[in-house]
């Protein structure tokens, strides 16, 4: 394992994990997204997955799981005081999440190649997190590498029914993959806002112990529950539900009119109300029978959208040294990633006729949103701290 030493200038954007996978994260957002209206507007189908599979998993697999990859190779040597890869080993772990990117592109790379390599990525970032993590004993810790390696798991449904080893596994690993993601983001929310609320405006955030303790089981008994398929409508509905109770009063304890004015912690609690909204329109949705989709880009586009984007502008802050607020351009980016959501949810719900209008509105919104992103952070990401500290 690489030293927690600062490897030097020349070789910056690899100092700590949050560089370079928050600026691979950034770059794939914009492509992903682009690629996506390209296929749509032009027809493209022709992928390993199909349009609509390869943009769930790619922006599953390929940009969330990058924005994961920063935050907690970052946050895990802050947790444990142990070194996470940084120079070289770093390199090769960004390295192993981009090569499966680009031999998607090639049709002559076998599938069963391109599989191998893409679900190698979250097992080995699961070890190399696990590791500090059991050797501190950091219990509370211990969800993290667990759920990295239940959301391989999902990937690897995805590949197989790709590669005709199985038959419908790949939208329900699809979904669970999405819930488990879900999983993580309440666990760090968990860890980190009260902490950010009481370091900005000096709250003391309201917390119930059962709540706290209800937070990820009753995420897991909703992605388990979703990886059965459908055949369970009525456990499928009454885990939303339940997911939504407990996330609901958890957010609501949370809430501080005073966070209104800090686009830096109000960014964090609308993605966790966006994950919200996600339960009960999963719960609606199961019950009428008419398809997931919006519960989906709820979770994806409103939850995981909103909270990466504020993770990613709050830590490329502080671990490069410099203070913590919204850059010019940054709420507005935050605004846009929300009107995205809120189009792409609402607008087929109560008009499906305008589903085409909703896609390229939202994706649109999204695009510009990302374009700001790194024309404000690229350089941040890319130059040494400014107090002269390792990372």
């Amino acid at each position: 394992m690489a030293s927690g030493n600062n490897p030097g200038p020349r070789w910056v954007p690899l100092a700590l994990g949050f560089r370079p996978f928050f600026l691979a994260g950034i770059l794939s957002a914009l492509l992903l997204m682009a690629m996506l209206l390209y296929g749509f507007s032009a027809g493209w189908m022709d992928t390993r997955f199909g349009l609509r599979l390869w943009h769930g998993h790619e922006m599953l697999f390929g940009y969330t799981a990058a924005i994961i990859a920063g935050f907690l190779l970052t946050a895990v040597r802050n947790w444990t005081g142990l070194p996470t890869p940084t120079g070289l080993p770093l390199a090769m772990l960004a390295v192993l999440w981009l090569l499966p990117r680009l031999l998607y592109a090639m049709p002559s790379i076998s599938p069963v190649v391109f599989a191998g390599l893409d679900m190698l990525f979250l097992p080995l970032l699961a070890i190399i997190l696990g590791r500090p993590i059991l050797k501190k004993g950091q219990v509370r810790n211990y969800p993290v590498p667990a759920l990295l390696l239940l959301m391989a798991a999902c990937n690897a449904a995805v590949h197989l029914e790709a590669i005709g080893i199985t038959t419908d596994t790949a939208t329900p690993a699809l979904q669970a993959a999405t819930c488990l993601i879900i999983g993580l983001i309440s666990v760090i929310a968990g860890r980190v806002v009260p902490f950010f609320m009481r370091q900005a405006i000096g709250s003391m955030p309201r917390t119930n112990e059962q709540t706290e303790q209800l937070a990820l089981p009753s995420i897991l008994l909703l992605a388990a529950a979703i990886a059965t398929g459908n055949d369970l409508a009525p456990l499928i509905i009454g885990a939303s539900l339940l997911a939504a109770l407990v996330h609901g009063l958890r957010l609501i304890g949370w809430f501080d009119p005073a966070i209104l004015r800090q686009p830096m912690l109000w960014v964090l609690h609308a993605g966790y109300a966006w994950i919200i909204a996600g339960f009960l329109l999963y719960a609606g949705t199961t019950w009428l029978g008419r398809g997931e989709m919006q519960a989906l880009h709820a979770w994806t586009l409103g939850g995981i959208g909103l909270f990466t984007t504020g993770m990613m502008a709050r830590v490329a802050l502080g671990h490069t040294g410099r203070r913590i607020h919204a850059l010019p351009g940054i709420a507005p980016a935050f605004i846009l990633i929300f009107v995205a959501s809120a189009v792409r949810v609402f607008l087929p719900l109560f008009h499906p006729s305008r589903l085409d209008l909703a896609i390229y509105l939202s994706a649109g919104c999204w695009l510009v949103a990302f374009v700001i992103l790194g024309m404000r952070y690229t350089g941040i990401l890319m130059r040494p701290r400014l107090d002269g500290k390792p990372g």
